[in-house]
């Protein structure tokens, strides 16, 4: 049977275009990563992190998101996006996720996510 244990990670690649692009003035040339595009690669990361601990039939779904898009991501660069499983509460799941550009942090924070069965 597959353990779930703390330290378990995985990182998420992501070009910044298309469906991950806003804009605060409405003008292309000033696009960037969009919180919510930040915020579905740091859940995916999560989803990705424990996946194969989990047994058939069960599965992950958040129910917590608590992070801050501190810096902007340009159009058309890669961001980095990890997540790191920190802590377990019984069928809770809580991830330390971070995303970067290049150097540059540009979201960080927390997401929780439940153990369920299908």
């Amino acid at each position: 049977m597959p353990e779930i244990t703390t330290g378990l990670t995985a990182t998420r690649h992501l070009v910044v275009e298309g469906a991950a692009l806003y804009s605060p003035t409405g003008q292309s040339e000033h696009s960037v990563l969009s919180s919510p595009a930040m915020i579905m690669e740091m859940e995916q990361a999560s989803v990705d992190a424990v996946r194969d601990q989990l047994s058939d039939g069960e599965t992950t779904v958040g129910f917590h998101v608590d992070v801050k898009h501190i810096a902007p991501a340009p159009a058309g660069k890669q961001v980095v996006t990890t997540a790191t499983l920190i802590e377990i509460t019984g069928k809770k799941l809580k991830f330390q996720v971070d995303t970067h550009c290049g150097d540059v942090l540009v979201g960080t924070g927390f997401h929780r996510r439940a153990i369920i069965r299908l």
